[in-house]
């Protein structure tokens, strides 16, 4: 039912909180986990400031640490699974580019993330994803 689940995880407690969700799943359906961070790199380019390559290569070595520690947690857990970095607006490419791009068929999502000011400015990205996936979502909350 489920073959291929997209994690999404930016490093947060609630992350982990739904790929420690979408592990079990897995491991009930004998799914793959696809986890995948996203440096959003819109943040950074707002009220005409562009940032340099800095930034982003800072962006991707977190995220790299965040991927290194999931795709652990899940094989730990007997699960297969393979990790992605990608660039780009976060809501965008978990609702709608990755699930087609990877073919994925379920996207385990934590409640909220790391983000909470941009949660509050620009709108939940779960709230975005829960309404525009391409595939059903599992919210993962606290």
């Amino acid at each position: 039912m489920f073959e291929k689940i997209l994690v999404p995880i930016d490093g947060s407690e609630n992350a982990y909180r739904a790929l420690d969700a979408a592990v079990d799943i897995a491991k009930h359906y004998g799914s793959k986990i696809t986890v995948v961070a996203i440096a959003n790199d819109q943040s950074y380019t707002q009220y005409g400031a562009i940032f340099g390559d800095d930034i982003m290569a800072h962006m991707k070595e977190q995220a790299e640490e965040s991927l290194q520690a999931a795709k652990t947690r899940a094989k730990d857990a007997g699960v297969d699974v393979e990790t992605d970095f990608e660039v780009g607006i976060p809501k965008q490419a978990i609702s709608e580019t990755l699930p087609d791009l990877l073919d994925t068929t379920l996207t385990v999502i934590g409640k909220s993330g790391v983000h909470g000011l941009n949660r509050a400015i620009m709108g939940s990205t779960t709230g975005y994803v829960v309404r525009r996936s391409i595939t059903p979502v599992l919210v993962v909350g606290e």
